[in-house]
């Protein structure tokens, strides 16, 4: 017994110091999340005090709506295809910045600025640019029926990833740069020294070496792009003709503009697990990965 009460004692000092931040864990996560699941098996419409619980049928609802799987849908592309643009732009301006290049922090500089800007501002200014900048410059040119493809069904999407692109490269950039940084340049020399080229260098010392650095980016960005609102919002509001709308945006509309709050609930409880499987298949695939590696 003294020796319990001896670990208590010793703990306690640990698990006092812990309680703030347990607490504001809980009421940030914890109590929305069990909110969230209880107003998901009622019918709310995002006002009244009143509550009516339906059991799964905002579930079953979910399961049968066309705008839910086409929300996820372009949820999906958009996130894959800014994923892999973004990796791979950010790999090879950080193998570019990284060389010995003149002004060199300059270019990083310029590079990163556009991630520092907020994503609201953002999508305000390549609206501008997309609406009026760019068919006056390509009016210049001689073609004067240049439009906005954020007005355009078939090519909305890929205006805003190019939008998502211009201000993702940065962040990725630089922790590609720092895991160049924190690669052994002995291993690299002697690889050279041993007869390899600069592409197969690159390819079997540097990208192994990269894996860690090479995970990390890949699960933040397909996590924040699965997320995206505000730049949809701002640009498109998910339109035109239901051509941008992701999860997010939907789950939006649905809770408050249709006043299906419960509905929205159940949504979003969806898109919670979708997220959640997600993310643990890219961890277990990447981290094995890097064990191979």
């Amino acid at each position: 017994m003294s020796v319990f009460k001896r670990t208590v004692k010793n703990e306690f000092w640990y698990v006092l110091f812990l309680m703030p931040g347990f607490c504001l864990f809980a009421l940030a996560l914890l109590v929305p999340l069990g909110m969230g699941i209880r107003y998901s098996f009622t019918d709310w419409d995002g006002v009244s005090q009143s509550l009516r619980y339906i059991g799964w049928g905002n579930y079953k609802n979910a399961l049968t709506d066309d705008d839910l799987w086409m929300a996820l849908i372009n949820t999906f592309k958009y996130a894959i295809i800014l994923t892999v643009v973004v990796n791979v732009l950010s790999l090879l301006f950080a193998l570019l910045l990284d060389s010995y290049l003149k002004f060199r922090n300059v270019f990083r500089t310029v590079f990163f600025l556009p991630s520092v800007i907020s994503i609201v501002l953002s999508g305000f200014i390549w609206s501008y640019n997309y609406s009026t900048g760019l068919p006056k410059l390509f009016s210049f040119f001689g073609f004067d029926n240049v439009t906005s493809p954020l007005g355009n069904p078939s090519y909305a999407l890929f205006g805003v990833i190019v939008i998502a692109v211009w201000q993702g490269i940065g962040a990725p950039m630089i922790i590609y740069i720092a895991g160049l940084q924190g690669i052994p340049q002995e291993i690299v020399e002697s690889a050279k020294i041993d007869g390899a080229g600069t592409s197969k260098t690159l390819w079997h010392i540097v990208l192994p070496l990269l894996a860690p650095s090479f995970t990390i980016n890949m699960v933040l960005t397909l996590t924040g792009a699965l997320k995206v609102f505000d730049l949809v919002f701002v640009t498109t509001h998910g339109g035109p003709a239901f051509a941008t709308e992701v999860m997010s945006t939907y789950i939006y509309s649905s809770s408050f503009a249709s006043y299906k709050g419960g509905y929205g609930m159940a949504l979003s409880m969806i898109f919670f697990v979708v997220l959640v499987v997600v993310t643990l298949i890219q961890l277990s695939v990447f981290r094995r990965r890097e064990v191979e590696v």
